[in-house]
């Protein structure tokens, strides 16, 4: 059949063709750019020892949005409204610090955040009560499930269980 629209012959037969319309065009790409650099955060300093009358205590109760007031704890350490934190998971607590960089801000009411993602990391429940530790001195500030702070005083209390019983 040599008619309109068919073939010439067998479909093995004819060569493939390349159909312009359908072949994207050659896009120059830059060369990449120099390799990105992480720069590690700085060291945390905490208070240890001596330094333990400088830490303020306070408890504080996470909204529906994890976010907590501590107005109190915030004008110790000098963070406004607005002062950017950063928050990291270190072990079994959120650790939160000043950070010109950082993802968090002090809200205009003295609360702030703690991200869902640190929240389950650390054990801190969602809707619930929390154990705050400001550092003035150190610039930080520790939030920790209150199962933290209960189990650090049944050791606590262990180990003066012990002292009094070698005492006798």
């Amino acid at each position: 059949m040599d008619g309109v629209g068919s073939p010439a012959g067998p479909p093995g037969d004819r060569p493939e063709q390349l159909i312009g319309a359908l072949i994207p065009p050659v896009i120059q790409r830059p060369p990449p750019a120099a390799p990105l650099v992480l720069t590690l955060p700085p060291r945390l300093r905490l208070p240890t020892g001596a330094d333990a009358e400088s830490m303020l205590l306070d408890m504080g109760r996470l909204d529906a949005s994890g976010r907590f007031s501590a107005r109190r704890l915030l004008r110790a350490l000098d963070w406004p409204s607005g002062h950017r934190v950063d928050a990291v998971v270190v072990d079994d607590a959120v650790l939160i610090r000043s950070s010109p960089t950082g993802l968090q801000s002090v809200g205009s009411r003295g609360e702030l955040a703690v991200p869902a993602a640190a929240r389950a990391l650390a054990g801190i429940a969602d809707d619930g009560h929390v154990v705050l530790a400001a550092a003035p001195d150190h610039g930080v500030l520790v939030v920790h499930a209150p199962a933290v702070v209960t189990r650090l005083l049944l050791e606590h209390y262990a180990d003066l269980t012990q002292e009094q019983h070698r005492d006798r």
